[in-house]
């Protein structure tokens, strides 16, 4: 089993704000698909689905603009709907994406992400744009498979408009070269993703969006 975490400059931070509301459940959500070791084996046969559900009946829409992708659905109250994201949206590598995946609804949701192929998968709960922070670290685990090419990996994605200034420490030096505890700047728009592998526990990077010019830290 390959175990990983999705970071939306988004999952595991300590809350310092009172007056927002930090439920699952929500009506804006920007997800991604991120990496599975058979992305690099067995020629890509990893497949995504998107898992929607809530306790009243409401409808929305999955887009990925960079793809031309836009699927709209429906929610059935206390029912879970489906939606099969297209593999050309994947994080294939370490890089820089615009495959941002934003989930939108008339009501609020719960959405989960599921990667798979045959016993080899992972799953995340996301969570909805309102609820997402400004710094974190990055919780991983030691990889341990049969297969090569498994990393552990996260990934930061911006979600508001305008330009997002991301500092990125990783914790170990990584597939593409960056050194351990060296800082990184890199700059996002809404919808675009950084992610970074590592052959070995990416435990501890750590993640912060920065002030750029007249403009506040980001989501």
């Amino acid at each position: 089993m390959i175990k990983r975490v999705f970071l939306l400059l988004a999952v595991f931070s300590s809350y310092t704000s009172f007056s927002q509301d930090f439920s699952n459940k929500g009506k804006d959500f920007w997800v991604g698909y991120g990496n599975h070791v058979r992305m690099f084996n067995a020629g890509g046969n990893e497949a995504m689905q998107i898992y929607l559900t809530s306790d009243v009946n409401t409808t929305g829409n999955i887009s990925i603009s960079s793809i031309g992708f836009s699927q709209n659905f429906t929610v059935t109250q206390n029912q879970v709907t489906v939606v099969n994201i297209p593999r050309s949206a994947a994080l294939l590598d370490e890089g820089l994406y615009n495959h941002g995946i934003h989930i939108t609804a008339q009501k609020p949701i719960v959405a989960y992400g599921f990667i798979y192929v045959n016993a080899v998968s992972g799953a995340t709960v996301f969570l909805p744009t309102n609820t997402l922070g400004k710094n974190y670290y990055s919780l991983n685990y030691t990889q341990v498979s049969n297969e090569n090419n498994s990393y552990s990996y996260f990934f930061v994605e911006a979600v508001d408009t305008g330009t997002t200034v991301v500092e990125i420490t990783p914790s170990q030096n990584t597939k593409k070269g960056w050194l351990a505890n060296v800082k990184q700047t890199i700059n996002l728009t809404q919808g675009q993703i950084y992610q970074v592998l590592s052959a070995v526990d990416l435990t501890g990077s750590i993640v912060k969006s920065v002030a750029s010019g007249n403009a506040g830290c980001k989501k």
